[in-house]
């Protein structure tokens, strides 16, 4: 269920600047009332307030309040509670306040502990004190991090330290509030164009960014993801760092950003490549008093009428996105083999979600012929593909090690991987552009261990690897490409690869919840083509509810009560 914002109650410690201020006018756009603090000074009020008055917006509530002193966390709490709040239904953590790192003889332990007083621990301080204010925990917390962690930045020390124990804390806290259905999350950005940007890096290694302009995320598409990952869309997700920089990340080397920062190239070497410009901007979205302070009205003015083709798309993951996509006007096509779909259910269950009537078709996905019929069917009837699901998976499973072949290895291939990629190249090829979107279905596999699931995990590994690759190769492009990845999903698919005795056994050593429903992958993969997550690209996006953190015998050991062990 998409949910409505009208009248719930958004905290933003950091939110009358840059990202902070992005999220509360995304917020705020529908309905929802938004409390802001900033450090003294920082903030223009005056014209903050106009800004929200633009939009026919709640005014905000401003509050000077420094995350890191616990004097001023109590009075916000107190404040909140006069003004009649009951419950902060989203905490966003935005506040970023670091030491610069100026070299191994200038660290210093007060310098590292202040930093952590600022960036990370607020993130936990500010949850207990909600519960102890209100009696109830938010419903979604989102910590704003970045990939400090993982690539060096000049001066960047204590603030990706800071930002690593962030996402720690996120980690954790997901799995000690799942009982409490809290989602908690991170937001990792890289090249986000703000005030505290320029500061951290200066004049001149802000001039240097902007020659790689296509990386740049701006803070209302930070906020727009924001807004998705706290739209009942992406539930599944919680405990997880969301990647948002367009691919970056991958393509972050010598190898391949190299020519275009030599200054006198070789006169023989190929052309340095021009910066793109950044990708359009999601579609705007309906003022509140337009959208029904939800995001219902956005995803339709997004997907009504639009094409969306969906491999194996008659059952399990494949008809739940079907019904997802239907549900908000999108016409859809959904594959399937000869005699593997019942056509009629199919249809009445359309039917019954409101949703258009889905055409059907039988094609195989490793058959060429098939495909391009298939594409040419869609450009017939609407004219353009505008989201690709990727779902079919058929591979061998074997019963021991001496039961793999090469091939099985390439049956598995031609059927789970490589329609990844031929499809997108059927669309172009037919429609002029690639579909807007490309998601493709993954599963635990290529990390995980599963009895047989080697063709498996192997053909998921080859289409997540794509994922990446094509995501650089089409920068360029108006297309956006990921994958989804889950936890075991109940399914027909499921029971056939492992037995009938599988789910059962995880249902009984497994906290409830340990499945996810087909419906919540459908419903993040209309999250990644809403348009409100356009800046995450070249992801393989994990759906588990946080449970793959605590999957270890520690967590057998200290539930051995429940469990009789």
């Amino acid at each position: 269920m998409l949910h409505d914002f009208k009248d719930k109650v958004v905290l933003i410690t950091g939110g009358t600047k840059g990202i902070g201020r992005a999220c509360a006018l995304a917020f705020a756009r529908l309905g929802a009332k938004c409390w802001l603090t900033h450090r003294w000074g920082s903030a223009d009020e005056d014209e903050l307030r106009a800004a929200f008055a633009e939009l026919g917006a709640p005014a905000p509530e401003i509050v000077e309040a420094d995350a890191s002193k616990k004097g001023d966390t109590k009075a916000l709490m107190a404040k909140m509670r006069e003004a009649g709040v009951e419950r902060v239904d989203v905490f966003i953590s935005n506040v970023a306040v670091v030491v610069r790192g100026e070299g191994f003889d200038a660290h210093k332990k007060r310098a590292l502990i202040k930093s952590l007083e600022y960036s990370a621990w607020p993130f936990v301080d500010y949850i207990h004190k909600l519960h102890a204010a209100f009696g109830a925990y938010p419903e979604y917390a989102v910590a704003m991090s970045s990939d400090g962690p993982d690539q060096h930045y000049p001066h960047y020390d204590y603030v990706a330290v800071a930002k690593s124990v962030l996402e720690t804390f996120v980690r954790y806290m997901s799995t000690h509030l799942r009982e409490h259905d809290v989602k908690v999350n991170a937001l990792r950005t890289r090249q986000v164009p703000t005030e505290s940007y320029a500061q951290i890096f200066g004049e001149q290694n802000t001039a240097l960014a902007e020659r790689f302009a296509e990386f740049s995320v701006t803070p209302e598409e930070v906020a727009a993801t924001t807004l998705a990952l706290c739209s009942g869309l992406f539930d599944s997700f919680s405990g997880q760092v969301l990647q948002l920089d367009r691919g970056a990340s991958f393509v972050d080397n010598v190898m391949t950003m190299g020519k275009r920062l030599l200054a006198g190239p070789d006169p023989d070497a190929a052309p340095a490549p021009t910066p793109a410009s950044p990708a359009p901007s999601p579609a705007p979205r309906p003022a509140a008093s337009e959208a029904g302070h939800d995001v219902s009205a956005s995803l339709r003015a997004q997907l009504d009428g639009k094409a969306v083709l969906i491999t194996g798309g008659t059952k399990g993951i494949g008809l739940a996105c079907g019904l997802a996509y239907g549900r908000y006007g999108a016409r859809t096509y959904l594959t399937h083999r000869w005699g593997s779909a019942d056509e009629d259910a199919i249809r009445a269950s359309f039917a019954e979600a409101g949703a258009p009537e889905p055409v059907i078709l039988e094609a195989d996905v490793s058959q060429d012929e098939d495909t391009e019929a298939l594409m040419q069917r869609i450009k017939d009837d609407v004219g353009a593909l505008e989201v690709l699901i990727s779902n079919v998976s058929f591979a061998h499973v074997s019963q021991t090690h001496d039961d793999l072949s090469f091939k099985g290895l390439k049956r598995s291939l031609e059927y789970s991987s490589w329609p990844f990629i031929s499809y997108m190249q059927q669309a172009k090829a037919i429609f002029g552009r690639l579909p807007r979107y490309a998601i493709g279905m993954s599963s635990r596999g290529p990390e995980y261990f599963l009895p047989g699931y080697d063709f498996v995990a192997a053909s998921k590994s080859v289409m997540e690897t794509f994922c990446r690759y094509l995501t650089s190769d089409l920068l360029d492009e108006d297309i956006r490409i990921n994958v989804l990845r889950a936890n075991p999903v109940e399914t027909e698919s499921l029971e056939a690869t492992f037995g009938p005795e599988f789910a059962p056994f995880c249902k009984k050593w497994y906290a409830e919840g340990f499945f996810i429903q087909p419906a919540e992958v459908a419903d993040a993969a209309v999250a990644l083509s809403s348009g409100l997550m356009d800046g995450v690209r070249g992801q393989v996006l994990l759906l588990d509810r946080g449970f793959g953190f605590s999957d270890n015998v520690v967590r057998l050991f200290t539930e051995r009560e429940r469990h009789g062990l």
